[in-house]
C-alpha cells in the first residue's frame, strides 16, 4: 500500500521501499495534491501553485505531463490513486495512507483516553508524535497553498505535546517532566498551557518557590509582549500553590490553563487562545445564551460585526463573553478599548497599541496598523465606537478591505455605517411578565438576584420579596445597568422600598418601552434616580471624576478633585456600583462605566467648573509624567513603566487638553517627562505626542525642547527612521540657547545612536564621548553610563577590543551605583561584546545576566537585542543547534515588536550559520532579502556576509546562487521573517535527524 509522510520532508513509500520523487516539481505538485486530497484540484490552480504568474504558454500541457510522470511513478504497483477529474486531478487517498491522518487519529483517540485511561493517552501520543520528522510540509511550507495547512498541522502538534504533558502529570510523573515542560514553555513563550504545567510540576516536586518564579516570569512577559494579564485560572492556581492547596496533587493538568482535557484536532475543542487579552470581567454572565448563539453565527457569515443599543444593554459584557470563547483565529483575540479616548486622532495609536504593532517609517499609524495585520488571522474587538465614530468607522473599513483574515466585532450605540457590516441589535434582558408564576427564573430577575446576593448574601428573593424585584425589573425594562444599580440598593433597602422609590423616580415612562429611545430614557431615569440618592457631598464628587479617563488611584483623585472626606465619599459612591474599584500596577485603582462618567461629565458641566477641573486633571498628571518618568532611571524602574502604563488614558487626555489649550508649557512638560518612558518601552503614541508638541508655537525656544526632540529622535530610531531622527537631533542642537545645557545629553545620545547605526563609528565615539563628558560636568551618572555605553560599543566594532572592554568596565561600575536594571543590562551587554571573541565563557555569563535584567523589568526590547548577541556567541562555538533556536527567538520577538533595523541585524548574523550547517540556498535567500533591504552592514558584520557569499557561490554555482537570491528579492519584511523562521526549523530538523542517525 502507498503511504504518504508530509509531517516533514515529503517522502512516499510502497510497501517497504521508498519511492524516488526527484524533481522538485513534482514534489511540489504532489504536495499540492495531497494538501486537498480526496479533493479535485482544479489544472488553473495546480497552474498557479506551479509556475506563479510567470506560468508559460505551455503550462496546461507541460502539466499534463507532469501528472502522467507522477502517475506512472505512484501507479506502479497497481494502486490507481491519481485520476483526471474534470476541472483538474484527484489524489484519492485515506487518512490511515497519510502521516498527518494517523497522527490526528491518535491524538484523537488521546483526548477521550485522557480523562479515564491517562497511560493509554500517553502511548497514542507518543507514537503520534513519533511521526513527524521536521517541520510539515517541509520544503514547501511558506507557500501559499501549504501555508494554511503547515501552520494548522503546527499548531495541534504544540496541542499534542502539551496534551502528553497532562498525561505524564496525570501518572505522577512530574520529577521527569520539570525540565521538557521548562524548554517547552520557552519554545512558546506566550501560551499559558505549559506554564501552567510547569508550575504544577514544579510545584509537585517541592519547588514552590520556583513555581511562583515562573508565574511571575509569564505574568511579565505577557504584560510586556501584550500589555494583558495571565487568565483567571492561571492565577487561581498560583494563589492555590501560595495555600499549599493539598487537592493541586489531584488537580487535573489540563485545568492548569482554564480549559478542559482537550481532544487536538476535535471540532468540539477550543482553539487556544493568547491568554489576557480579553478584561476580566469577575461578575458572573446571566440570560444571554441566545444573543451568544446570535453572535457567534453573524462573525460566521460576516467579518464586520456590530453590536448596537443603548448604553447600558450590556453589549461590551457580551463582546467580552464571546471574545473569550471565540474559537478558530490562530492568532487570537485582541481588545480595543476606545471609551477613555477623546480624540478621534487617537484611534489608530489606540488600536496599534492593542495588536502590538509599530508605526513603521514612512507610514503613518494607520497604514502601519494596516501592514500589522495583513498576514494575521484574528478577532478584533474594538469596543466603544459611537463617540468616536467616524474615525473608528473610517479605520476598520480600511482593515476589513487590507487584511482579509482578521474579523471585527465593534462595540457602538449607533452602527459603524462601513461596507458589509452586519449589525446586531441587543436587547435588554427578558422580563417577567405580570402573572409569571417562575419569575425567579427570567433572566433579568436572575441578574438582580446575583448582584444584590453580593452586597446582602442572605437577601431572601422567595414570595414578596420576588413579587417586589419583578416588578423592578420590569420598570427597569430588563437594562442590565440599571438593574444592576438598582441591586446595589439591597446593601439598605428591601425589595418593597425599592418598588416604592423606582415608583417616583421613573415617573416620566408613561409610554410603551419597546423602543431604544425609550430604553434610553429608562436609564437615564435609573441614573437619575441613583444619583438624587448620593449626599451633596456624593453629587459633587461624581461628577468631579468624569474628568479621569480609563481609571485613577485615590491619591490623583485628592489631587485633582480637592475634595474634604474624599476617602469616604469615594467609599459610598463605590458601594453604590456608581464607581468601580481593582487592583492595577501594584495599587487599588477606581474607575467610572462610559455611561455613568458621560451622565457625570454632563453635571459637571452644569456646575460650571469643568475647566478647572481639566486644568487640575493635567497639571496632575504632567507631575505623574515628570516624578514616574524621572523615577525610573533608579532601581524602581519596573513600578514605575506599571504606573505610566496604567495611567496612558489620563496622560493621553492631559497631552490633548494642553495641545488644545495651545499650553506649550504644560505639553512640553508631559512629553519630556515622558522622555524616558519612550527610551525604556518606545511607546509608539507618546512618540506621537512629542512630534505634536515640537509644532506649538514657542516650541522651539521652550528649554525643555531638546529633551522633547531626543524623545522623538529616541522613538523614530527605534522605528529605523534614522534620517528623520538624524534631522530631529541636528535641527534641536543648533535651536539650542545653550548646547552645553544638561537638556542637551539626550539629542547628543540620539546622535550617537544613529551614527552607531549607520556604521560611523568615529562619529559615535565623538558624540558619545561628548556626551560623556558633558554629563560628568552635570553629575548625571545616568546621562554618563547612556555615554559610555555607545562609546565603548563603537570601539569594540571598530576593532579597539581593549579600549571597548576598559570602557565597559567602567560603564558597569557607573551603572552598578545606579541600580537601574535597564541601564544595568546595557551595561553587561556592552561587556559582553567586548569579551566575546577573547573570553567567550565569561561572555556567555554576561549576556545572560543582563537578559534577566531586562526580562526582570519586561523591558523585552533590551533582553533582545542581548539575546540577538549570545546567539551569535553560541554560533560562533559551534553550538548550532543551540544558536538557532536562540536565533529564532529573537527573530520572533522582533517581529512582534516591529523592529525592522535590528530584525536586519539579526538576520544578518543568522546567514553564516546557515552556511554552516548546510542550509545553503536558504541562506542565499535570506542574502537575497536583506540586500532588498537596503539594509547596510559594516565591521565583522560585513565581512562574515562576504565570506558567506563566497561560500553560497561556491556551493550552489553562480547561476543557482542567482536564483536563490532573487526569489529573497521579492519576499517583503514579513516574508522574510516568516521565511527566516522556517529556515531555521529546517535546519534544527536535520541536526535532529543527523543526531538520530548517529545513535543508530
Amino acid at each position: 500500500m502507498l503511504t504518504f509522510a508530509v509531517l516533514g520532508p515529503l517522502r512516499v513509500r510502497s510497501g517497504e521501499r521508498d519511492l524516488v520523487i526527484g524533481s522538485r516539481t513534482q514534489r511540489l505538485l504532489l504536495s499540492a495534491l495531497l494538501t486537498r486530497a480526496g479533493s479535485v484540484v482544479s489544472g488553473d490552480r495546480l497552474v498557479e501553485i506551479l509556475w506563479g504568474d510567470d506560468a508559460p504558454a505551455t503550462a496546461v500541457p507541460s502539466l499534463h505531463t507532469y501528472v502522467s510522470r507522477l502517475r506512472g511513478l505512484l501507479h506502479t504497483d497497481g494502486e490507481a490513486v491519481l485520476s483526471t477529474r474534470p476541472p483538474g486531478y484527484l489524489l484519492q487517498v485515506t487518512a490511515e495512507q497519510t502521516d498527518m491522518g494517523r497522527f490526528e487519529r491518535l491524538v484523537d483517540e488521546a483526548g477521550r483516553a485522557l480523562p479515564r485511561d491517562p497511560a493509554a493517552a500517553l502511548g497514542c501520543l507518543d507514537e503520534a508524535l513519533a511521526l513527524w520528522r521536521g517541520t510539515a510540509y517541509a520544503e514547501f511550507a511558506d507557500e501559499d497553498f501549504a501555508r494554511p495547512e503547515a501552520n494548522r498541522l503546527a499548531e495541534l502538534r504544540l496541542g499534542a505535546i502539551e496534551q502528553r504533558f497532562d498525561a505524564a502529570l496525570a501518572l505522577g510523573r512530574h520529577a521527569d517532566l520539570v525540565g521538557a515542560i521548562a524548554a517547552a514553555a520557552d519554545e512558546q513563550p506566550l501560551r499559558e498551557r505549559p506554564c501552567g504545567q510547569l508550575m504544577l510540576a514544579l510545584y509537585r516536586c517541592g519547588r514552590q518557590a520556583e513555581a511562583l518564579a515562573a508565574f511571575r516570569a509569564f505574568r511579565q512577559r505577557l504584560d510586556d509582549e501584550l500589555g494583558v494579564e495571565p487568565s483567571a485560572s492561571l492565577r487561581a492556581l498560583e494563589t492555590a500553590i501560595l495555600r499549599q492547596d493539598p487537592d493541586l496533587y489531584g488537580i487535573s493538568a489540563a485545568q492548569t490553563a482554564g480549559d478542559p482535557v482537550a481532544t487536538a484536532g476535535s471540532p468540539d475543542t477550543p482553539s487556544p487562545q493568547v491568554p489576557g487579552t480579553i478584561p476580566e470581567e469577575t461578575s458572573s454572565f446571566i440570560g444571554r445564551e441566545d444573543d451568544l448563539t446570535a453572535v457567534r453565527a453573524a462573525l460566521a457569515t460576516s467579518r464586520l460585526v456590530t453590536l448596537t443599543g443603548p448604553g447600558g444593554v450590556g453589549k461590551t459584557r457580551l463582546a467580552m463573553q464571546l471574545a473569550a470563547g471565540a474559537q478558530g483565529y490562530a492568532d487570537g483575540v485582541r481588545w480595543c478599548e476606545l471609551g477613555a479616548i477623546t480624540d478621534p486622532a487617537a484611534v489608530g495609536h489606540a488600536l496599534a497599541a492593542a495588536i502590538g504593532a509599530r508605526q513603521q517609517p514612512g507610514c503613518d499609524i494607520e497604514e502601519s496598523v494596516r501592514a500589522y495585520l495583513a498576514t494575521r488571522r484574528l478577532l478584533l474587538v474594538v469596543d466603544n465606537c459611537e463617540h468616536v465614530l467616524d474615525a473608528a468607522a473610517r479605520l476598520v473599513a480600511s482593515v476589513q478591505r487590507s487584511c482579509p483574515q482578521v474579523a471585527v466585532l465593534a462595540t457602538s450605540r449607533a452602527p459603524l455605517g462601513a461596507p458589509g457590516e452586519l449589525i446586531q441589535p441587543i436587547a435588554p434582558l427578558p422580563v417577567p411578565g405580570d402573572e409569571t408564576p417562575d419569575a425567579a427564573g427570567s433572566a433579568s430577575v436572575r441578574l438582580f438576584a446575583d448582584r444584590a446576593r453580593a452586597v446582602r448574601p442572605g437577601l431572601d428573593l422567595t414570595g414578596q420579596n420576588l413579587a417586589h424585584v419583578a416588578e423592578v425589573c420590569r420598570r427597569l425594562d430588563g437594562l442590565p445597568l440599571a438593574i444592576e444599580l438598582a441591586a446595589a440598593r439591597m446593601r439598605a433597602l428591601n425589595p418593597a422600598d425599592l418598588v416604592a422609590r423606582l415608583g417616583d423616580g421613573l415617573a416620566l415612562l408613561t409610554t410603551a418601552r419597546s423602543t431604544a429611545v425609550e430604553r434610553h430614557r429608562t436609564l437615564r431615569a435609573v441614573v437619575d434616580w441613583s444619583y438624587a440618592l448620593l449626599n451633596p457631598a456624593e453629587q459633587r464628587l461624581f461628577d468631579r471624576l468624569s474628568v479621569f479617563a480609563g481609571g485613577f488611584t485615590l491619591a490623583a483623585a485628592e489631587q485633582v478633585c480637592a475634595e474634604p472626606d474624599l476617602v469616604d465619599t469615594l467609599a459610598a459612591l463605590v458601594d453604590s456600583s456608581l464607581v468601580t474599584a481593582g487592583p492595577s500596577a501594584g495599587q487599588v485603582r477606581y474607575g467610572m462605566l462610559a455611561t455613568l462618567r458621560a451622565y457625570a461629565a454632563e453635571k459637571l458641566a452644569e456646575r460650571g467648573d469643568a475647566q478647572a477641573l481639566h486644568d487640575a486633571h493635567a497639571a496632575c498628571f504632567a507631575v505623574t509624567a515628570e516624578q514616574f518618568g524621572a523615577t525610573m532611571r533608579g532601581p524602581d524602574e519596573g513600578r514605575c513603566v506599571a504606573v505610566l502604563d496604567a495611567d496612558m488614558a489620563n496622560l493621553r487626555a492631559a497631552h490633548r487638553w494642553a495641545v488644545e489649550r495651545r499650553d506649550t508649557d504644560l505639553a512640553m512638560r508631559i512629553s519630556a517627562g515622558l522622555y524616558h518612558y519612550v527610551v525604556y518601552r518606545f511607546h509608539d503614541e507618546v512618540v506621537s505626542w512629542g512630534e505634536t508638541v515640537l509644532g506649538l508655537p514657542g516650541a522651539d525656544t521652550h528649554p525643555l525642547y531638546p529633551v522633547v526632540c531626543g524623545a522623538v529622535g529616541e522613538g523614530l530610531t527605534l522605528r529605523g527612521d534614522q534620517r528623520r531622527a538624524l534631522a530631529v537631533a541636528e535641527s534641536a542642537l543648533r535651536r539650542a540657547a545653550d548646547p552645553q545645557s544638561p537638556r542637551c545629553l539626550p539629542v547628543l545620545k540620539v546622535l550617537a545612536a544613529v551614527a552607531l547605526y549607520e556604521g560611523r563609528l568615529d562619529d559615535c565615539v565623538r558624540w558619545a564621548a561628548e556626551q560623556t563628558r558633558l554629563a560628568r560636568i552635570h553629575g548625571d551618572a545616568w546621562r554618563e553610563g547612556e555615554g559610555l555605553l555607545f562609546h565603548g560599543l563603537a570601539r569594540t566594532y571598530a576593532g579597539d577590543l581593549a579600549a571597548g572592554l576598559a570602557i565597559a568596565q567602567e560603564n558597569l561600575c557607573v551603572t552598578t551605583r545606579l541600580g537601574n536594571p535597564s541601564l544595568l543590562a546595557w551595561a553587561k551587554y556592552c561587556q559582553a561584546e567586548a569579551l566575546a571573541g577573547s573570553d567567550p565563557d565569561r561572555a556567555r555569563q554576561l549576556y545572560t545576566d543582563a537578559v534577566a535584567l531586562a526580562d526582570a523589568v519586561a523591558g523585552t526590547f533590551t533582553a533582545t537585542i542581548a539575546q540577538v548577541g549570545l546567539a551569535a556567541l553560541l554560533a560562533r562555538s559551534g553550538e548550532d543547534a543551540a544558536a538557532l533556536r536562540a536565533f529564532r527567538q529573537c527573530v520572533d520577538r522582533w517581529h512582534r515588536m516591529q523592529v525592522w533595523h535590528h530584525q536586519w541585524t539579526t538576520l544578518r548574523n543568522l546567514v553564516p550559520l546557515l552556511v554552516r550547517v548546510g542550509a545553503a540556498e536558504d541562506a542565499a535567500t535570506l542574502l537575497g532579502a536583506l540586500d532588498a533591504a537596503d539594509t547596510a552592514a559594516y565591521g565583522s558584520d560585513a565581512d562574515s556576509l562576504a565570506a558567506a557569499t563566497q561560500e553560497l557561490t561556491a556551493a550552489l554555482g553562480p547561476a543557482g546562487y542567482t536564483r536563490a537570491v532573487e526569489v529573497g528579492t521579492t519576499l517583503g519584511p514579513d516574508g522574510t521573517v516568516a521565511f527566516a523562521l522556517s529556515a531555521v526549523d529546517g535546519a534544527l530538523a536535520s541536526i535532529e535527524a543527523g543526531r538520530a542517525a548517529e545513535k543508530q
